[in-house]
């Protein structure tokens, strides 16, 4: 009896947990707009400062669209930063799978193709993925976590 009761024990220690996982997982598909303002400091080369601003609104039918206005600033130039970006997204779960379809540059964009491949970040690339993981706080904002970047608090 008391060896059952130690297994019973222990089984109920590790499914517990996992069980209150899968019960507490966000029920919002995604907050639908996330305005994000950062600053990466590039010590690599070229060495320079990325000062920027995106704004993302997730569309309930799945597309998107992201605005990146800042400033890059090199030791001896300064650029000005304004894409747009359109997207698809999918949520998996407490993970979000977001594919870059096409990047446009705008008009008083001055950052040179080649310099905006080694600064910007991944998902300010046209054809490329990323995943993001969420977290739903108690009141209703969320945190989306990427790889490398800071977190994207996003209030809904």
């Amino acid at each position: 009896m008391r060896k059952s009761l130690l297994t019973l024990v222990v089984i109920i220690a590790f499914i517990l947990p996992w069980a209150w996982v899968l019960l507490v997982r966000p029920t919002v598909v995604v907050p639908e707009w996330c305005d994000v303002p950062y600053r990466i400091d590039n010590e690599g080369k070229p060495t320079g400062t990325l000062d920027a601003t995106v704004r993302t609104r997730f569309k309930a039918d799945g597309s998107g669209a992201s605005t990146l206005i800042g400033t890059v600033t090199l030791p001896d130039r300064q650029y000005r930063l304004n894409r747009v970006s359109v997207s698809s997204w999918h949520r998996q779960g407490d993970f979000m799978l977001v594919n870059t379809r096409k990047v446009q540059a705008m008009a008083d964009d001055t950052v040179p193709e080649p310099l905006a491949a080694q600064i910007l970040f991944t998902s300010a690339r046209e054809s490329h993925s990323d995943y993001y993981q969420m977290y739903q706080l108690p009141n209703g904002d969320q945190i989306i976590n990427y790889s490398g970047m800071p977190r994207l608090y996003c209030h809904t």
